[in-house]
């Protein structure tokens, strides 16, 4: 792919860092360009890190504004505009950085590969683990590019920095179902190699990776449990329908066994001001300018108990001037929304906080919060895996205390992100910001209690509860919950106006740039999968 080769100079990847200047990197990580050969230490470290900013892993305000703006309205986790004509449109620019962002990591990490496997015996010993490490997190993003587009080139992909050959540097396209399935595998060899490095580690290695590893600063059980949490992700979604149905719950239950994210001690998140690279920086402002508002679902969602609120909701929108929770639907046209809020900040007016008609983003939470940590995994997350695959049949269990946990571990996570920053932005607010007590995980615990009663159907409560959770910060997983599950059922009228996008989309398009530079390789993939926003992928419903 032509991408790749802008991307590397003399094999190695540049590394800067959006948000913090050159010189706060290099204080804390080796600069790969300031020496003849990066070691794999700082090479791992790049493979996690886009020297542009536009990463898709930390908080950014690129990724906001320009990606979870789109999944945010698909998945309806956000309230928005029903702007007739472009209700489902997505920007061609914004999928070719996505993609982009994932080749420029995959070309870092075949890089570390190849410096690995020119090293003798005694310095592999100690740098086994960057690579694991790093291909966990490969895995991680390989998957969710698989998500959105189906097929993509991966297995001989981001090769241009290691042979040299840009005849040769143009992959083909491979099989999600292949992607898959090699990623559940590799996961469950990684977490057993992980696993042996953790109970032998050398000083050495003890050192370089709390030096270099900036996710999980060096702490190797937390990684066993990213590796295998992910690896229970992908097998849960593929456990249902699809070519990987057997595969995927026979790993579901070796997973069950293996160390897992429980809480928030081994919870796969980045502190945003860790090391000083202010991940926060104009994160918040992606969500001021544009989507400010609650999503009616979701506040349906979180008043389902008759009388009593779900603990989350005040910690995540703020009531509207006659002190109550209202959202945007699809139901409302434009006009009438209009015609409500005069309109919200996000939708081209300044109507004060105090005035609006819809509620919006707790800022204390979100707007107004610097150290809003970026989540990878969370420990709500996981365990709605685990009450799904037990409700499911997949694996044994308790699916009730597995979904209470769910909502406890929820609970805490949002709580803890609206009392982290310790003065919330009054510019931003308007001075209403409000940081709120955590109420206790027996009240918790009883409000889940009274809500899965609520569910006749049991999925249905796992799986709307999932979505809660996943809110508007990780919208992209909860819209592949909606296409693999069909839950929260949501109402997606067709938009009458549109030109092309009229219905809610099932996967990306390829980008154009894609088309224009690996056309050979596009052609062959069209011919068997389509490039076509409808295509189901082979795990969807």
């Amino acid at each position: 792919m032509n991408k790749i080769k802008s991307i590397i100079l003399g094999g190695i990847a540049i590394l800067t860092l959006a948000g913090c200047s050159d010189d706060t990197f290099n204080e804390f990580y080796d600069d790969p360009n300031g020496v003849t050969k990066a070691p794999c230490s700082t090479l791992m470290t790049g493979t996690f890190y886009d020297k542009d900013g536009r990463d898709y892993t930390f908080n950014a305000y690129w990724r906001v504004y320009t990606w979870d703006n789109i999944f945010g309205k698909y998945a309806q986790t956000c309230g928005y505009k029903n702007n007739s004509g472009g209700v489902y449109f997505y920007n061609d620019g914004y999928a070719n950085d996505r993609w982009n962002a994932f080749y420029k990591r995959l070309a870092q990490f075949r890089n570390l590969q190849n410096v690995y496997e020119n090293e003798d015996e005694a310095q592999q010993k100690n740098d086994r683990i960057l690579v694991d490490l790093a291909e966990v997190f490969i895995l991680d993003h390989a998957t969710q590019i698989a998500d959105l587009f189906g097929d993509t080139p991966f297995f001989n992909a981001g090769m241009l920095g290691v042979t040299d050959n840009f005849d040769g540097s143009r992959p083909a396209f491979n099989d999600d179902v292949e992607i898959y399935r090699h990623a559940i595998k590799r996961l469950g060899e990684l977490y057993t190699d992980i696993e042996a490095i953790n109970n032998s580690k050398t000083e050495l290695v003890t050192k370089t990776l709390t030096a270099q590893d900036y996710i999980n600063k060096g702490d190797l059980t937390k990684w066993l449990a990213y590796a295998n949490s992910l690896r229970l992700r992908l097998a849960v979604r593929v456990a249902l329908k699809g070519d990987l149905t057997a595969e995927g719950q026979a790993a579901i239950k070796e997973c069950m066994t293996r160390k897992l994210v429980e809480d928030a001690n081994n919870q796969i998140e980045v502190a945003s001001d860790l090391d000083g690279f202010n991940f926060w920086e104009n994160f918040r402002d992606g969500y001021k300018d544009i989507n400010n508002v609650a999503s009616q679902p979701m506040i349906d969602a979180m008043q389902r108990v008759a009388g009593t609120d779900d603990p989350r909701l005040q910690t995540m929108y703020v009531k509207n001037a006659e002190g109550n929770y209202v959202g945007t639907n699809r139901t409302e046209t434009n006009g009438e929304q209009t015609e409500k809020g005069s309109s919200f900040n996000g939708f081209g007016n300044k109507q004060k906080y105090e005035e609006r008609y819809y509620s919006y983003l707790e800022p204390a939470t979100f707007t107004g919060n610097r150290l809003f940590v970026s989540p990878i995994i969370t420990a709500a997350e996981v365990w709605f895996l685990r009450a799904e695959a037990i409700q499911r049949g997949w694996a044994t269990g308790d699916a009730e205390a597995a979904f209470k946990q769910g909502i406890v571990e929820s609970t805490k996570w949002y709580y803890r992100q609206n009392n982290m920053f310790e003065a919330a932005a009054d510019e931003i607010a308007g001075g209403v910001a409000t940081h709120y007590t955590y109420p206790g995980d027996a009240e918790v615990e009883t409000y889940a209690t009274a809500l899965w009663a609520t569910y006749s159907d049991k999925l249905e409560g796992i799986l709307t509860q999932k979505w809660v959770n996943f809110g508007i910060i990780q919208p992209t997983q909860a819209w592949n919950d909606i296409r693999r599950t069909g839950y929260p059922a949501l109402s997606y009228p067709t938009d009458t106006q549109a030109q092309n996008m009229k219905e809610l989309p099932n996967r990306m398009m390829y980008p154009n740039t894609e088309k224009a530079n690996n056309r050979a390789n596009y052609d062959a993939v069209v011919s068997v999968q389509g490039d076509d926003a409808y295509t189901k992928l082979f795990w969807a419903k």
